[in-house]
């Protein structure tokens, strides 16, 4: 049983030195978020909560640099609504790792612009800029997971006051993902 443990780590401590983000690559995975808030005031309670789903696909058009498509899935839901509101966006991305390929531990940088519609009944357009960064743990020569710190910044038909100026709604938050590196690693 020794031998058997000893030989895995081994396997998974020598294969971090093919991590996979050369040239030719294909980068498939995503990211979840959950955020909970309430405000309180003299009145009522104001309490939110928002789900968010970021699956992605994309390809490494030079070593360390990736450019592909994400769609990102938000639910939010108020404590006085009845039902949840839906935004769905899709958006171009590029993605840049810092360190070379042999790193067990890369550090990357991701930016995106997209547009899509959110709304319950009458769906309205919305546009979006997000950017993250952050460490990427290869756990095996194809797989990383992902810690990131992002912003977010909406804007477009959601946003806009009665007097028509657009006014952007930015957030800052955490970001857990897993990305799945497909092909074969550059000699």
């Amino acid at each position: 049983m020794k031998k058997v443990l000893f030989s895995l780590a081994l396997i998974v401590a020598g294969s971090a030195a093919f991590a996979q983000v050369n040239k030719g690559q294909f980068l498939v995975g995503g990211n979840v978020s959950f955020a909970t808030s309430k405000q309180a005031d003299a009145d009522d309670d104001f309490r939110t909560t928002s789900f968010n789903v970021s699956p992605n696909a994309g390809y490494f058009f030079i070593d360390q640099l990736a450019g592909g498509l994400r769609v990102n899935l938000n639910t939010f839901k108020t404590k006085a609504a009845e039902d949840a509101t839906t935004t769905f966006v899709v958006a171009p991305f590029a993605r840049y790792y810092f360190l070379p390929a042999a790193e067990k531990i890369n550090v990357f940088a991701d930016a995106s612009y997209g547009f899509g519609s959110t709304g319950t009944v009458n769906k309205v357009s919305i546009n979006q800029f997000s950017i993250m960064a952050g460490p990427a743990i290869f756990l095996t020569p194809n797989t990383a997971l992902e810690f990131a710190l992002g912003y977010t910044s909406q804007g477009g038909e959601r946003w806009e006051n009665l007097a028509g100026d657009v006014k952007r709604n930015n957030t800052i938050g955490v970001n857990v993902g897993f990305q799945i590196h497909l092909g074969n690693a550059k000699k």
